[in-house]
């Protein structure tokens, strides 16, 4: 680890004083905390060749789907001699569907699973994954996911956010894979926002090809209802269910150690501690942009505020390229522009409290306990966590029993932030100096000016785009809502009789802070609270 004195002479030539200080004294908590290793940059690619997919193999996977619903297991066949992969799925509270993907068919397959006897012509709803990483992934580096060493790899979707991709370091198989929306590749995989594979291995004999066989000479038709069916889910609510004791042995045999029983016993989710220090790596929303190794303070009680100190995904020593000071009622960003300056605006909703996850009502989705792939030596939660007002949009949180953050997600987000927080360092207790919690010069009234309405959701933005040789510039206002850009910067003019617009050459010296309420009577028409 690097020294302070090191440290604050870096940052000194990089983001100014007040944010060397703020580095200098976490590096210093760091140190007191026994952390090997400060910040957790990437490193370089090893291979940086693309992984390819083995031609037969078998996965299982722990599925995280798009909305509030239930976690669903997988358990994955494929042969690509065929091309055809079999994928059998159970609901962890009900449901189950076991289906035969060809390159012209999908069959539902009924009977025992060891020895199916019956099947179901549903038609070419998926088709047989070939390769998952496609000529435009890049690989972005290497660093831990959890207890496993992992590289990160993303490529573009469509409207340009990233779809994400992890794959062991030590066999170059798929380990996480993470979509912004619904794919068609890779089948049944591609309809979840998050799957994790604590089993997957290249295999010798699929015994695929036998039941495509059988199941091409003795397929019967689909029910209208299976036939308009598109998704391996939709097929699990038609009611092919079995017995539940039975669904839980087989999911026991796929994930040891997962159970949705076990919610009960912890239905009350953890508190944060009212001081932290952890570090994480922070993946954006959009594919152009890389993932950001990063510091996390928190203090309730004193300053009331979290501070993340976001870097560079790769540069040694490490360069900082965010800086997020969340006091309590609202965030300001801090960000590095393409001349190497910093600039600040008031973006982003306040820090959370504590009990954030209590208030948001977070609800237990499975439980994991001491299972070698996710935490041999402990049980962890995942947890459903409803946006309000946005109906099952949802936001994925994992943590131990014992309080430590493991993962945090938001599937389908939009805009330009970061929608995936793995947690990897965990000091709780950890009381950082009340200086460490400063708000930099640059969000002081000088430096930014914008209006919020009472609730801290929208936030209207006032900035200048300076001149060419001038700082003086255009007024511009942008418009935010829950921490996105609704309105980008867009000129803001008063116009005079027999004068020239103001707005167009003006500077902003500074503000001055206040607050009211305005209220009125409607004379006619209702209005809701």
């Amino acid at each position: 680890m690097q020294s302070a004195p090191a440290f604050r002479r870096f940052i000194s030539s990089t983001a100014g004083k007040a944010l060397a200080a703020t580095l200098a004294v976490l590096v210093s908590a760091a140190s007191a905390f026994g952390q090997d290793t400060m910040l957790p940059i990437l490193s370089a690619c090893t291979p940086a060749t693309t992984p390819a997919m083995p031609q037969r193999w078998h996965a299982v996977g722990l599925m995280l789907p798009f909305l509030r619903q239930q976690l669903d297991v997988g358990d994955f066949t494929y042969d690509g001699s065929l091309p055809a992969m079999r994928a059998t799925v159970y609901g962890l509270e009900s449901g189950a569907v076991d289906l035969l993907i060809t390159n012209t068919e999908t069959y539902q397959l009924t009977g025992p699973p060891d020895s199916p006897d019956g099947c179901i012509a549903l038609g070419q709803k998926y088709t047989p994954p070939g390769e998952w990483l496609s000529d435009k992934s890049v690989c972005q580096g290497e660093a831990p996911l959890g207890n496993k060493k992992a590289q990160w790899w993303k490529a573009p979707s469509p409207d340009g956010r990233a779809i994400l991709q992890w794959y062991a370091t030590d066999t170059r198989l798929p380990w996480r894979v993470m979509f912004p929306t619904r794919t068609a590749e890779p089948a049944v995989i591609g309809d979840y926002g998050a799957t994790y594979f604590p089993t997957f291995t290249p295999v010798t004999d699929t015994k695929l090809a036998r039941l495509r066989d059988f199941c091409i000479a003795k397929a019967r038709k689909a029910s209208d209802a299976a036939a308009a069916a598109t998704t391996a889910r939709d097929l699990m609510a038609l009611g092919n269910d079995i017995p539940e004791a039975e669904r839980a042995k087989r999911i026991q045999g796929l994930v040891p150690g997962l159970s949705r029983q076990a919610c009960s016993a912890n239905s009350k989710p953890p508190q944060w501690p009212h001081q932290f220090l952890m570090t994480a790596i922070l993946s954006p929303i959009q594919f152009r942009w890389t993932p950001l190794p990063t510091m996390l303070y928190y203090d309730w009680d004193d300053a009331g505020t979290l501070v993340g100190l976001m870097h560079e995904a790769r540069t040694m020593p490490p360069a900082l390229e965010l800086e997020a000071v969340l006091t309590k009622g609202i965030g300001y960003g801090i960000e590095r522009g393409p001349s190497g300056g910093f600039a600040c605006a008031a973006a982003t909703p306040g820090a959370v409290r504590p009990e954030w996850m209590t208030v948001a009502n977070c609800d237990c989705k499975g439980v994991i306990d001491h299972n070698s792939a996710f935490g041999p030596n402990e049980t962890s939660v995942i947890r459903a966590c409803p946006v309000r007002g946005e109906g099952l949009h949802v936001n994925w949180s994992w943590y131990t029993t014992d309080g430590r953050p493991i993962l945090f997600t938001e599937p389908e987000a939009m805009g330009l932030g970061l929608n995936v927080a793995d947690y990897l360092r965990w000091a709780p207790g950890a009381k950082m100096d009340k200086d460490a919690f400063e708000l930099p010069k640059l969000c002081t009234a000088a430096g930014a000016a914008e209006a919020h309405s009472p609730d801290q959701r929208i936030i209207l933005h006032f900035a200048i785009k300076p001149g060419k040789d001038s700082v003086a510039g255009q007024l511009v206002y942008s418009i935010d809502y829950r921490g996105k850009p609704m309105f980008e910067d867009s000129a803001l003019k008063m116009e005079l009789a027999n004068q020239s617009p103001l707005g167009d050459k003006v500077q902003i010296i500074g503000s001055t802070p206040g607050s009211g309420v305005d209220k009125y009577k409607l004379l006619i028409g209702k209005t809701s609270d």
